[in-house]
């Protein structure tokens, strides 16, 4: 009986390796005043160990690789780079001051998945670690977790099926969080054009909103008092893992609006 369970499973990891190396166009724009979520860049602890977990499960494929230096990886018109850190700091060995429990910034990306439950159970094989399991988020009204990478930065996946019987990855999603919160609302509203939709859920520890432009969500996250910037932690010589920057585009993009939003966080937009 046991080798039985242990031949299915097999066939079920082959059939989801199938499923999963045949990827299909990442996004493709069919209207130039669309907004487009083009490329992440991450501060990694080990370049070989963060590009392989990536072509693995998101099937991100390898452009350009430099020892020691970054790993150019591209989903057909999504870019993410990886870049060495300096005797990297994870999130999970920050020593917080007392009275402070958060960090600001860019925690979280995410990506719609057209073959949802198949990434959920090759990650689950491989006993990757999940941040959350699948849930219904009531404000977007789909399926949804979130992973964790090799350095601890969130991934978040949504459940958006297609008629492609390929695997598709689609960039759809990223939080920011701040501690200037008004502010930070009207920035990507006046800067970037999204506007919120209705919280029917509000049940977050914290004041939660959700923005939309186009097909991209902005999860965004009221922190209290007790979070800090970076700056307060990092020593000058190391870096933390965490998700630097994100580019955006509208049309053929060739000039660069703005390279930072009004937190200080890189987000590059062109147009």
């Amino acid at each position: 009986m046991n080798q039985i369970k242990t031949h299915i499973h097999v066939l079920v990891l082959i059939g989801l390796a199938a499923l999963m190396f045949q990827s299909q166009p990442a996004f493709s724009q069919t209207d130039l005043n669309e907004l487009r979520f083009t490329r992440a860049t991450l501060i990694v602890r080990d370049l070989k160990t963060s590009a392989a977990w990536y072509r693995k499960f998101l099937q991100f494929k390898i452009e350009e690789y430099r020892p020691n230096k970054h790993v150019k990886m591209r989903n057909n018109d999504f870019q993410l780079i990886l870049t060495q850190g300096n005797a990297t700091l994870l999130k999970s060995q920050i020593r917080f001051k007392e009275g402070k429990k958060y960090i600001n910034g860019i925690t979280k990306i995410g990506f719609d998945i057209n073959q949802f439950d198949s990434l959920h159970l090759y990650l689950e094989r491989y006993e990757q670690k999940l941040a959350k399991d699948t849930y219904k988020d009531k404000n977007l009204s789909l399926n949804t977790f979130i992973a964790e990478d090799p350095d601890g930065n969130l991934i978040q996946f949504f459940d958006v099926p297609d008629n492609n019987t390929k695997y598709t990855v689609t960039p759809s999603f990223f939080t920011i969080q701040s501690s200037d919160y008004i502010n930070t609302l009207k920035w990507y509203t006046s800067h970037l054009g999204f506007e919120e939709i209705e919280v029917v859920d509000d049940s977050n520890i914290h004041y939660q909103n959700f923005l939309k432009k186009d097909d991209i969500t902005l999860e965004l996250i009221h922190l209290p008092y007790e979070s800090m910037e970076t700056t307060e932690f990092m020593p000058v010589d190391r870096d933390l893992a965490m998700i630097e920057e994100l580019t955006f585009k509208i049309g053929v993009a060739k000039n660069k609006a703005f390279e930072l939003d009004n937190n200080g966080n890189k987000i590059v937009y062109m147009r």
